[in-house]
């Protein structure tokens, strides 16, 4: 089972995040910030975490970095996340990443919470990842997160890594997963 490493790696990330940020004065602009439906939708923006300067360039460069995607997709797939009687609406985009979700459709995941601001699930295979990769996670984001191959519901307010992909989001009360256990078992399927 991936999970020990999973939680570990996530806690030693959210650490190092969380020390990088105290250092920030949040007054430097990003240019490639966009404004985020996700951010208007919960009602907050809060400054994510300061972001990396420019890409050296050259071949190894990394994929684009964005605080966030230029616009929402056309294209939107509604789903359902079930555990027992709750049942959780949200909405995927229509990237290559979604798109490869959807196509496990319907399944049963089992999901743990992880300091209390999100829930992850690791999938048994890697989804095809093409980014363009995103820091300004709001609550309510649904992201990838390629190194664990992780499906995860951000709930709560918290800083970002570069190499999340958003999926979709949340668009059901988020408080419900305050009142979820730690582990919980979700159906995950296209809403009718």
């Amino acid at each position: 089972m991936r999970r020990i490493p999973a939680v570990l790696a996530a806690t030693v990330l959210v650490a190092a995040l969380s020390a990088c940020s105290t250092g920030s004065t949040g007054e430097a602009s990003d240019v490639l910030s966009t404004p985020t439906s996700a951010a208007s939708a919960t009602g907050s923006a809060s400054p994510g975490p300061a972001s990396p300067g420019p890409a050296s360039p050259g071949p190894a460069s990394p994929p684009p970095i964005a605080t966030a995607p230029a616009e929402t997709p056309a294209t939107s797939t509604a789903i359902t996340l079930t555990a027992g009687d709750e049942v959780v609406m949200a909405v995927l985009n229509d990237s290559r990443v979604s798109q490869d979700l959807l196509a496990m459709l319907p399944v049963e995941l089992p999901w743990f919470r992880n300091l209390g601001i999100e829930y992850i699930t690791e999938l048994d295979a890697p989804l095809t990842e093409t980014g363009p990769f995103f820091t300004d996670v709001q609550p309510g984001d649904i992201v990838y997160y390629n190194p664990a191959d992780s499906f995860t519901i951000i709930y709560e307010e918290t800083s970002s890594v570069p190499t999340l992909t958003l999926m979709g989001e949340i668009t059901s009360d988020l408080s419900v997963f305050r009142s979820l256990p730690d582990d919980v078992v979700f159906t995950v399927e296209v809403a009718e």
